[in-house]
């Protein structure tokens, strides 16, 4: 069996990614390498280090160093870097963070409560980005007691929290007071917003919301129209019958935008029920 390496051994090799990763000349090969010999050192003497040049990539805006050191100290540190890393997924560098954001929700599930513990404060805190992450991470470790917190997150002044909520609310089912928020969400300013509510709510086909659905298919953006099409697409086929919602559907199957009218065709066609 091979000898773990020394942490001193360890340390230097993680001076020379970090600086690798932030020459642009340098060869991504030899960067993996020393990356994968971090990885499967897991020195737990390396965090606060792995922490700070993670901070320091993010800081520079260098999103590539941030998906290969967030890497490594998930996997040194476990569900304790879940702060970190947080701090670190908050800040938009440009990229998809699919990696990351897999990693977060992994490792929030592990612990609930620990994940809870860390993401409650920062839901109502003065950094939007860690607002919205806050918000969507919450979405993996549902509590109906956060209820009365993503009301207020509802009214949030950016954007990407209110969206963000919308997907932490899809997380808690048909519990009432999340399918009001949602419901109330189709009047959010925001046409992306008022997008994200209607998905939810179609999924949800809970038979109350049909008639605010269905206020919505006067919406100026021709984007929320389809959306309402599509929603109403979702519900049993008795509901689409019904006077009001056929007369909506009917309504958007002349809409001036080819792709409303597309959707809205497609919501009246027989359909079979579901379960």
């Amino acid at each position: 069996m091979e000898e773990p390496r020394p942490a001193g051994d360890l340390m230097l090799r993680l001076a020379e990614l970090a600086a690798g990763l932030a020459d642009p000349d340098s060869d991504l090969d030899d960067l993996a390498e020393i990356e994968e010999e971090l990885v499967a050192g897991r020195r737990q003497e390396l965090i606060p280090y792995l922490e700070g040049h993670l901070a320091a990539a993010v800081e520079a805006g260098d999103w590539y160093a941030r998906h290969v050191l967030a890497r490594i100290l998930a996997e040194t540190a476990g569900r304790t870097s879940l702060a970190a890393l947080l701090r670190a997924h908050a800040r938009d560098l440009g990229d998809d963070q699919d990696s990351l954001s897999t990693t977060l929700h992994v490792l929030a599930q592990e612990d609930p409560a620990a994940a809870r513990e860390v993401l409650l404060p920062w839901v109502p805190g003065s950094d939007e980005g860690l607002r919205r992450t806050a918000v969507w991470l919450l979405g993996f470790v549902p509590d109906p007691a956060d209820l009365g917190l993503l009301a207020r997150a509802a009214r949030d002044a950016d954007e990407g929290v209110r969206s963000a909520v919308v997907g932490t609310l899809g997380s808690h089912g048909s519990e009432p007071g999340a399918v009001g928020l949602l419901v109330e969400l189709l009047d959010d300013p925001s046409p992306q917003v008022r997008i994200s509510a209607l998905s939810s709510l179609g999924f949800l086909r809970q038979p109350g919301t049909l008639r605010k659905i269905c206020r919505r298919a006067d919406d100026a953006d021709p984007r929320v129209r389809t959306w309402v099409a599509i929603a109403l697409g979702r519900f049993p086929a008795a509901a689409s019958a019904e006077p009001g919602v056929a007369a909506v559907l009917e309504r958007l199957a002349a809409d001036a935008d080819p792709y409303v009218r597309e959707q809205a065709a497609e919501a009246r066609q027989p359909r079979a029920p579901r379960g």
